[in-house]
């Protein structure tokens, strides 16, 4: 078994729908995860464009998933933290939550979520920097995996 995840049930490589942009509703979508490690105390997401004109731009990242719960819904609300206990970062829209795709003009970009499985859940003093807290996740990650979508406006 390998740790898989889906995003949108959208193939690989697929551009996603403009719901989730800043054209739609710029809402989340739907991620299902499945066999992350039993090992596993604590899923950490980042959804990034690498595409972005000076350096990879920060749409969502958000800590403290339990692995167990297979699935974030669509439509994660904006706030620090969620109902399910979820904790979400500023972005670099500078929100707490999800940012959907907007790049500018109409060039085309791709999106990554990646799912980080850890060996132990993150102290909170070690997420104020969300780039240190990505590396942290690289050194302390039993697995991870990453889907890719796309999109450019119309």
């Amino acid at each position: 078994m390998s740790f898989e995840m889906q995003v949108d049930n959208i193939k690989y490589g697929d551009e996603i729908s403009e719901k989730y942009t800043c054209s739609g509703q710029n809402i989340s979508p739907e991620i299902k995860w499945k066999d992350a490690p039993s090992s596993t105390k604590e899923i950490v997401l980042f959804m990034d464009d690498p595409d972005a004109p000076r350096k990879s731009f920060n749409h969502w990242c958000m800590r403290n998933i339990q692995s167990s719960v297979g699935t974030i819904h669509e439509n994660v609300p904006i706030a620090e933290k969620t109902d399910e206990g979820w904790i979400q970062l500023k972005n670099d829209f500078g929100k707490n939550g999800y940012g959907g795709p907007c790049p500018p003009g109409k060039k085309t970009h791709k999106y990554t979520v990646t799912l980080y499985a850890l060996v132990r859940p993150l102290d909170e003093s070690e997420t104020v920097n969300r780039e240190s807290m990505r590396k942290l996740c690289e050194t302390l990650m039993v697995k991870k995996v990453t889907w890719m979508f796309t999109y450019g406006k119309k």
